[in-house]
Order: structure tokens, then C-alpha cells, then sequence
């Protein structure tokens, strides 16, 4: 995120960076221990991204972790009606696809999904995500990196899904009040803000890395 909280510019531009020398492997790495991505539905229609680990070292660094060759996609959309399914994110890699929304989805569209992912519905309005990751860890998915967007990050704060907080603050200002932030949504009043705990900062030369761990 830049140094004042926002994931993205106010226009939503997909080639927005963070820093001046945005080194894209901090991303890039912290996929390969993962076995899922997930990401919401707005940055999936917005960004359209592939989720890929990019590098054939990087795959056989989770073949030999066990994992598949690249991390399963999974997205949380609660209405389908606009997802495209010809772009980066169905079309590139060979990662398994997950999709899970909510009865707002037309079934004609459902249908059509179910020939290229599995596709599941859990809600009415907004999908369920506490099902959500019941339904991860009966499929075997131990462990889930959540890339965006602030909605959905909020929310999974909201409901006590999140272990810890990656992050990379860079080191530049984009303002906007509407552009997104790590954490969207209605917000959190002072008592019930979450409690995060520092475990680790390094300084590199444009940003800085730092890990969080969500108290419960």
C-alpha cells in the first residue's frame, strides 16, 4: 500500500504502482507457500489477474513444498453476472479455479461457469465466508493468501478469518478519498477495531516489509 493506506489510485488504474521501483517478486514470492489466492469480485472484474507465481523457479519451489505447480484461484463474487471468463484469470496458468457466490447470480451464467471452475453459492446477498473456508479446508486448503481488494479484506477481518497481515508500504501518496484501502467496508468503531501485533520489519531501499499478527 503507498504510505497513506491506499491499495490502488482513485481511478482504480490497473498499472498503478506503490513505490517508485515497485519490485513486484514481494508479491510474487509470498504465492509460492500459499495452496490458494483468493481475491474479491470488484478487483477480478477491475484487474482481471492471472494470480500466477511467474517464474518456473518459483513452481518447482511448491513442487517441492508438496504444492501444485501453481497456487488454486479462488474468487469471491457475489454476483457473477459480469465476470469475464476469457481473461487472465481463467485463461492463464493451470491452477484449479474456485468461484463462490451468492443466489444474486443468474443460473444461466452459473451453468456456464461450472464448464471452466467450481462454483458454489453460499448466501443470499453476500457470500457466506465463514462457509467459505470451511468448504477450503474440506477440500484440503490449508492456507489462503487474500490479495484483495479492501471490501473483502475487511469483511474477513470483521469475521476473525485472518492469521496475519503482509505488508509492503511504499513510498508514495496517492490521496483520493475514494480511492481503496486496506481495509474498506463500514469500518470498525474503538471497540471493535482489530489488535494487530508487529513481528517483523526490514527496510529495503523505496519501502518497507512488515508482518502482523492479528490478535483474537
Amino acid at each position: 500500500m503507498s504510505l497513506d493506506g491506499k491499495i490502488s489510485t482513485a481511478k482504480r488504474a490497473v498499472d498503478s504502482k506503490i513505490t517508485v521501483d515497485d519490485d513486484r517478486n514481494f508479491l510474487y514470492d509470498h504465492r509460492v507457500p500459499c495452496d490458494a489466492i483468493m481475491m474479491g469480485g470488484r478487483t477480478i472484474l477491475l484487474d482481471d489477474p492471472s494470480l500466477t507465481v511467474k517464474s518456473r523457479e518459483r513452481q518447482k519451489k511448491r513442487l517441492a513444498l508438496g504444492k501444485t505447480r501453481e497456487p488454486i484461484k479462488v474468487g469471491i463474487v457475489s454476483d457473477i453476472s459480469k465476470l469475464k471468463t476469457k481473461g487472465d484469470f481463467f485463461k492463464k496458468g493451470d491452477a484449479r479455479k474456485i468461484i463462490f457466490t451468492t443466489q444474486r447470480s443468474p443460473k444461466s451464467k452459473i451453468k456456464k461457469l461450472e464448464k471452466i471452475c467450481s462454483i458454489f453459492i453460499f448466501g443470499k446477498q453476500k457470500v457466506d465466508l465463514k462457509k467459505v473456508f470451511a468448504k477450503l479446508r474440506e477440500l484440503g486448503i490449508k492456507s489462503v493468501m487474500v490479495e484483495g481488494g479492501g471490501e473483502l479484506i475487511f469483511s474477513l477481518l470483521k469475521d476473525d478469518l485472518v492469521d496475519e497481515i503482509n505488508l509492503k508500504i511504499g513510498d508514495l501518496i496517492l490521496g483520493g478519498k475514494n480511492a481503496p484501502t486496506l481495509a474498506d467496508g463500514i469500518g470498525f468503531t474503538g471497540k471493535t477495531a482489530k489488535q494487530v501485533k508487529l513481528v517483523s520489519l526490514k527496510r529495503k531501499k523505496n519501502y518497507l516489509m512488515l508482518k502482523y499478527k492479528v490478535m483474537k
